[in-house]
C-alpha cells in the first residue's frame, strides 16, 4: 500500500472513531428519545459510504414497527413507510430475528415498494436490543451496489448498539418517569376521593385528577341499583364516550353485556380483540371500535355494587404495568364509593334510629314496663279474677240491701261489712295496680341511693322496732349517684322490707334482724342488699314470687303485685333483683342498679292493658230443686247461697272439684253453678269428670268465671254451656238460672 494509501486509511479510521466518540457522548448526554435520534442520525450520515440512516422502534399495542427518525429519506419513503405491519418486509426479518442482516443490493430482498423508489442498494440492520429482545432496527444504507466491508459493519454496529442502549436507557426512564407520574395521580386520587362522603364530590375529583392520564381512552363506571328482580347497572361517570353510546347503554338491565358478567362473577375481565370468541361486550361498546378493555369490579365487603370499564381505542393490549395501574384506579374509586354509600346508609339508618326513638318516646307515655309480665293475656286474666271476685258480693249484697227491706240490724251489717271489706279488698288491688303499670312519665334525677334506701327504712323503722326486729345498716359513704326516680326505688325497698318483716314476725321467737347495705363496683353498679334472718323461701314459692298477685300471705293482708311492681321498677332502671335463700337461716334480696348519667338514661318500654267485659244474660225463673255451688271464695257462695234460697233452691256448697265430685253420686242436683280457677281440681277438669259420668248433668252446668281470656271462653264454648262472666247482677244470674231449667 502506497504512502498516500495508508494515509488515506489512516484518515478514514481516525475520522470513524472521532464520529463514533462523538455518537457516544451526545446519546448518552440525553434522556429525550427525539434528541437521541437526531444527534445519532446526523453524525452517522458523517461517516463515510452511509448516504441514508433511520430508526424503527416497534409499538406493540398498534402491532407495528414505526420510523422514528430518519436521515436524507425520500419524503414519498416517509409518507409510505412510516408505519410496517408486523411481519413485513426486511424490517420485520431483523426485529424477530434479532440479528444484523447485511444486504449487498435491497432489490434482491422483499422490499417494498417505497424502498425500492429511493435508490439505496446496500443496506445493514443493526436490531436495538432491550432485555435480550430486539425492539427495533436502526437502517444504514448507501448508494453503490455492494455490502458493507466487516470494518464498516463492526464499526456501524458499535455505533448501533450504542445508538440502542442509550435508546433503551432513555425508554426505561421514561418508563419510570411514566410510573411515577402515575403513582403521584394515583396517590393524589387516593387522597383526594377519600376526603369526601359525598358520592358526587368523590366523582367530581375521580374525573379531574384522571383527565390527564395516557393510559386509557375511554373509562365508564355502573353502579347496581334496584331490588333483586329488577337491577339495573346505572352509569354514574364516564369520560370520552360519545353520545351514541350514552344513550344506548346509560342504564343496562341484569344479565345483559359485559357490564353484568363482571358484576355477577365479581371477577375482572380483559378483551384484546373485539372477535375473541368470550367476548360479551355488548352492540354499543362494539360500535365505539375499542381495540382493549379492562373491566372491574367495584366491591363493598364481598359484595359486588359496581363495574368500571378502562377502554383503549388505538392500543391493541394494556401492559403489565398499565393493567397494575388501572387495577389500582378502579380499588380506589371502589373503596370510596363503597365508603361513601356505608355512610349514607348509616346516615340513613341512624335518622330512621332517631324517628323510632321519638316515636318510642312519644309512646313511652302510654306503654309502661313492658318486661314485668311474661304474657300480656296472663295479666289480664290474672286483674280480672282478682279483681271481680270482689266486686261480686259488693254488686249482690248492695243489690239485696236495696231491693229487700232487711230490718234485722245484724243480717244488715253483716251484708254491710262483706260490702266494705270487699271494697278495701278491690281498693287495695287497684292502688297496687295503678303503681304497677303507671301511666306517667318516671322522674329521673341525680340521687344519692343511700338516702332512698334510708328514707325506706325508717318508714318501716317503728313498726319493725314494735316486733323487737333490729336494724343494721352498712351504708357505703362513697356510692356514687345515678339517674333513678327515687319515689319508685323508695317502693321497691319498702316492699321487700314490708316482706322482711312479714316473714321474721311469722317466727316462734318474735325477734329477728333485718341488715341493710350499700356498696359500688367499679363505680359502675351499686349493689343494695336487704337481708332477714327469717325462716327463708320454699323452692316452689321462690319460683314464683314475682309473678303478679301471688303471695303467701293471708286473705285480705296482700295482693301479690309488691314483688312484681319492685321487679319490673328494677328492669325499668336497667337493673337486677336477686333473690338468695336458705331454709331456717333467712332470705337476702339483692338490688343491682348501673351508675347512669344523663346521656346513658333512656326511659323503657311499658304496655297498656285492656279488659274485655261480656255480659249478656236475660230472664227470670224459679224452682225449688237441689242446686251445687262450686267455687272457693266464700263471699261468692255465700251471695249465690242466699239468692237461690230466696228463690226457694236446696243449696249444696263445695269449694274444689275434688269435693264437689264426691256429692253428686245420687243427689239428683238439678243444675251445679261451678267457678273455671279453683284450687285442687279447677273447673275444667271437674266438667271433664262428671262428662264421663253423668253426661246430662255434665251439660246443666253453669259456669262462672272472672277470667275472660281466649283459653276460658274457647273451653266454655267447646262445652257448649252457659256461662257467668264476674261480677254479674242478681237479674243476670236468675236469668241464667231460668235458662238452666
Amino acid at each position: 500500500m502506497s504512502n498516500s494509501g495508508s494515509k488515506d486509511l489512516s484518515e478514514t479510521i481516525d475520522k470513524n472513531l472521532g464520529v463514533l466518540i462523538n455518537i457516544v457522548e451526545a446519546v448518552h448526554k440525553s434522556n429525550d428519545l427525539n434528541e437521541i435520534y437526531n444527534t445519532a442520525l446526523d453524525l452517522v450520515i458523517e461517516l463515510d459510504n452511509v448516504d441514508m440512516a433511520n430508526i424503527y422502534l416497534v409499538d406493540e399495542s398498534k402491532n407495528e414497527a414505526v420510523l422514528q427518525a430518519q436521515r436524507n429519506f425520500s419524503k414519498d419513503f416517509v409518507e409510505n413507510a412510516s408505519h410496517i405491519p408486523r411481519g413485513r418486509g426486511i424490517t420485520w426479518k431483523v426485529i424477530q430475528s434479532g440479528e444484523i442482516l447485511n444486504v449487498e443490493d435491497v432489490h434482491k430482498h422483499p422490499v417494498g415498494p417505497a424502498g425500492k423508489r429511493v435508490g439505496y442498494h446496500g443496506v445493514l440492520g443493526v436490531p436495538v436490543m432491550l432485555d435480550q429482545k430486539a425492539i427495533g432496527v436502526i437502517w444504514f444504507a448507501r448508494y453503490k451496489d455492494e455490502q458493507f466491508t466487516t470494518s464498516e459493519v463492526e464499526l456501524l454496529t458499535t455505533i448501533g448498539d450504542q445508538i440502542a442502549i442509550a435508546i433503551a436507557r432513555a425508554k426505561q426512564t421514561q418508563e419510570l418517569e411514566r410510573q411515577n407520574q402515575n403513582l403521584s395521580v394515583l396517590s393524589a386520587i387516593t387522597e383526594n376521593v377519600h376526603k369526601s362522603v359525598d358520592l358526587k364530590n368523590t366523582y367530581e375529583s375521580f374525573l379531574e385528577m384522571t383527565k390527564d392520564i395516557d393510559v386509557f381512552d375511554l373509562m365508564v363506571l355502573y353502579l347496581v341499583e334496584g331490588t333483586e328482580q329488577n337491577q339495573e347497572a346505572v352509569l354514574q361517570i364516564q369520560s370520552g364516550f360519545p353520545q351514541e353510546y350514552l344513550a344506548r347503554a346509560s342504564r343496562i338491565p341484569r344479565a345483559v353485556g359485559v357490564t353484568w358478567k363482571v358484576i355477577e362473577s365479581g371477577e375482572p375481565s380483559y378483551y384484546e380483540s373485539m372477535n375473541d370468541e368470550e367476548n360479551v361486550v355488548g352492540p354499543a361498546g362494539r360500535a365505539l371500535g375499542s381495540r382493549s378493555v379492562l373491566s372491574i369490579p367495584l366491591k363493598s365487603g364481598t359484595q359486588t355494587i359496581g363495574v368500571i370499564h378502562f377502554t383503549s381505542i388505538e392500543k391493541k393490549a394494556f401492559s403489565k404495568i398499565e393493567m397494575d395501574f388501572l387495577f389500582s384506579l378502579g380499588n380506589q374509586i371502589g373503596t370510596a364509593i363503597s365508603k361513601a354509600k356505608a355512610f349514607n346508609e348509616a346516615r340513613d339508618r341512624a335518622r330512621e334510629l332517631e324517628a323510632l326513638y321519638e316515636n318510642l318516646q312519644s309512646a313511652q307515655s302510654q306503654l309502661i314496663q313492658s318486661e314485668k309480665l311474661a304474657s300480656l293475656g296472663q295479666l289480664v286474666s290474672s286483674i280480672a279474677h282478682e279483681i271481680n271476685n270482689p266486686l261480686t258480693p259488693i254488686l249482690g249484697y248492695s243489690q239485696l240491701l236495696i231491693s229487700q227491706s232487711i230490718e234485722d240490724p245484724v243480717k244488715q251489717g253483716k251484708f254491710l261489712g262483706v260490702i266494705h271489706d270487699s271494697a278495701e279488698k278491690v281498693k287495695r288491688i287497684v292502688e297496687n295496680l295503678l303503681s304497677f303499670a303507671r301511666t306517667d312519665k318516671p322522674n329521673r334525677e341525680y340521687a344519692d341511693v343511700n338516702k332512698v334506701v334510708e328514707k325506706a327504712v325508717e318508714f318501716r323503722e317503728y313498726q319493725l322496732g314494735v316486733e323487737n326486729i333490729e336494724i343494721q345498716r352498712e351504708y357505703d359513704l362513697e356510692l356514687p349517684k345515678t339517674m333513678v326516680d327515687a319515689n319508685q326505688l323508695q317502693q321497691v325497698f319498702t316492699n321487700i322490707i314490708l316482706n322482711a318483716y312479714y316473714a321474721m314476725v311469722d317466727q316462734e321467737n318474735g325477734s329477728g334482724r333485718l341488715k341493710v347495705s350499700t356498696q359500688s363496683e367499679d363505680d359502675k353498679k351499686l349493689v343494695i342488699t336487704i337481708s332477714d334472718n327469717g325462716p327463708g323461701i320454699e323452692e316452689e314459692v321462690l319460683k314464683r314470687i314475682f309473678d303478679p298477685f301471688f303471695t303467701t300471705k293471708p286473705p285480705g293482708i296482700g295482693t301479690g303485685l309488691g314483688l312484681s311492681v319492685s321487679y319490673g321498677i328494677v328492669k325499668e332502671h336497667q337493673g337486677e333483683i336477686v333473690v338468695d335463700t336458705e331454709l331456717g337461716k333467712g332470705t337476702k334480696f339483692t338490688v343491682i342498679l348501673p351508675v347512669l348519667d344523663y346521656s346513658e338514661y333512656m326511659y323503657m318500654q311499658s304496655m297498656t292493658l285492656e279488659e274485655e267485659q261480656l255480659n249478656q244474660m236475660r230472664g227470670n225463673k224459679a224452682n225449688t230443686e237441689k242446686v251445687l255451688i262450686v267455687e272457693d271464695e266464700e263471699i261468692i257462695t255465700t251471695l249465690i247461697k242466699g239468692i237461690l234460697e230466696n228463690e226457694g233452691y236446696s243449696v249444696d256448697l263445695a269449694s274444689n272439684g275434688e269435693d264437689a265430685l264426691t256429692m253428686i253420686d245420687g243427689s239428683g242436683y238439678l243444675f251445679i253453678v261451678c267457678d273455671i280457677k279453683m284450687p285442687q281440681m279447677d273447673g275444667k277438669e271437674f266438667f271433664n269428670r262428671i262428662k264421663t259420668l253423668n253426661n246430662e248433668l255434665a251439660s246443666k252446668i253453669l259456669f262462672m268465671t272472672g277470667d275472660p281470656s281466649k283459653d276460658t271462653l274457647d273451653f266454655i264454648q267447646e262445652t257448649g254451656n252457659s256461662f257467668l262472666a264476674k261480677p254479674f247482677k242478681i237479674e243476670e244470674f236468675m236469668a241464667a238460672v231460668s235458662d238452666m231449667v
